[in-house]
């Protein structure tokens, strides 16, 4: 099997280290791809591995560049890193990197992390839009 492969199915089997060293040797395979590299962030995100895991995703050369949905991931992953450590005001600034319906959801685990669950449901209202009028 290839270390992709052998990567996603130990991460469906929930072996975060295991997995984490077979997304490394896939994004080794295929440096041009980032999917693997943020898939080893995820990795260490779920080993409790919060500021590696911040290291790859501000500090890394394999994702400063990133476009299109990988940049979104990345980005989405900066923030949720960011509340695991409870640096709040970071994951803020963060969700401002995000498009308008991810920054909403940002927002709202944000204000959730807090304790503000009024906030939080606002910001999920906002991201989902105004309800589609039916005659």
């Amino acid at each position: 099997m290839s270390p992709l492969a052998d990567a996603l199915d130990e991460a469906r089997r929930g072996l975060w280290r295991s997995a984490l060293e077979s997304f490394d040797a896939a994004s080794a395979e295929c440096p041009d791809d980032p999917g693997p590299a943020l898939a080893a962030v995820v990795c260490l995100l779920e080993r409790g591995a919060v500021d590696a895991a911040l290291v790859r995703l501000e500090a890394g050369a394999a994702l400063a560049s990133v476009t299109g949905e990988h940049r979104l991931r990345r980005d989405w992953l900066c923030v949720a890193a960011r509340l695991r450590v409870d640096d709040v005001l970071a994951a803020e600034r963060g969700c401002a990197r995000l498009p308008t319906f991810w920054a909403g959801r940002a927002r709202a685990f944000v204000a959730l992390s807090q304790g503000d669950y009024a906030a939080g449901v606002a910001h999920l209202l906002r991201g989902i839009g105004p309800p589609k009028r039916t005659n």
